[in-house]
Formats: C-alpha cells, sequence, structure tokens
C-alpha cells in the first residue's frame, strides 16, 4: 500500500508529467499544424500505452459497466481531456507553459473547492475550511502574477 508521502510525490511527478505533455504535443503542433490532429495522435498513444499496461496484469482489468448503469456525464471525461489538450495546444505558443500551467491549476483549484464542497458527482462533500479559500485564492494571486508582462 502507498504511503501518503509517496501517493504526494506520484501526484506531483504527474503534474510534471503533464506539463512536459503539453510542452512536447505543443512542439508536435509545429510539425502537424494542427491542434486537433496532435489531440489525436496524443491520444492514441496514450491509448496504446494504456492497452499495454492494462494488458500485462499490472493492475486490476475490471469490466465495462452497462452504459444505463452510470450518468451519462460520467462517460465524458475524455471529452474534457480533449478539450484540455485542444487548447493548450493553441495557448502554449502564444502565453507560454508557465503562464497556461498557473491558469490550468488556479481552474483546478477552483473547481476542485466547489466539486468538494457541493459533493458533486459522486464525490464525498468536504466543506471548505478557511485555509482552503486562503489557499485557493493564493493559487489565484499567483497565475495573476505569472500573466503579468
Amino acid at each position: 500500500m502507498l504511503t501518503r508521502l509517496a501517493l504526494f510525490l506520484l501526484v506531483a511527478l504527474g503534474g510534471a508529467a503533464l506539463t512536459l505533455q503539453a510542452v512536447w504535443n505543443a512542439r508536435l503542433r509545429t510539425a502537424t499544424n494542427s491542434p486537433v490532429l496532435t489531440t489525436i495522435i496524443s491520444v492514441t498513444i496514450t491509448l496504446l500505452s494504456l492497452v499495454l499496461v492494462w494488458s500485462s496484469g499490472m493492475t486490476n482489468r475490471g469490466s465495462i459497466p452497462a452504459f444505463a448503469t452510470l450518468p451519462k456525464w460520467a462517460w465524458l471525461g475524455g471529452a474534457l481531456a480533449a478539450y484540455y489538450l485542444v487548447v493548450s495546444l493553441i495557448a502554449i505558443p502564444r502565453i507560454g507553459a508557465a503562464a497556461v500551467f498557473s491558469l490550468v491549476i488556479a481552474g483546478q483549484m477552483v473547481a476542485a473547492l466547489v466539486v468538494d464542497s457541493i459533493g458533486a458527482f459522486g464525490v464525498n462533500s468536504i466543506p471548505p475550511r478557511l485555509s482552503h479559500v486562503v489557499g485557493t485564492t493564493l493559487l489565484l494571486i499567483g497565475a495573476l502574477l505569472i500573466q503579468r508582462k
């Protein structure tokens, strides 16, 4: 079982990986000249990588649930990933990786605070504490400062 510290480190590395993914995809976009085609290539490589991990037996293989057993929104996470990928590919060459990711993190924090506080989409409700609001506010201020020229 993962310790809390190990989990924190793995998540932080995932954040670093997202930055590298976006920067590498932005470079690929210069060759394809299309944010959508670049996203298709990226998602195809993602799918192939996941199929390799899934077929290796390193994780539980699970099963595909019947469509009607889940709320319709539960199937749409991939559409949000596509939106994120395309927007980041358009934005990184124009405003830079630091500016894009400061806005991504700010948006994530605001959305996460709302989702947690109201228990949206089946997430356990976690009432916001002053520390949550202050931390999110500081992240928003940091995002604004990074945007300054």
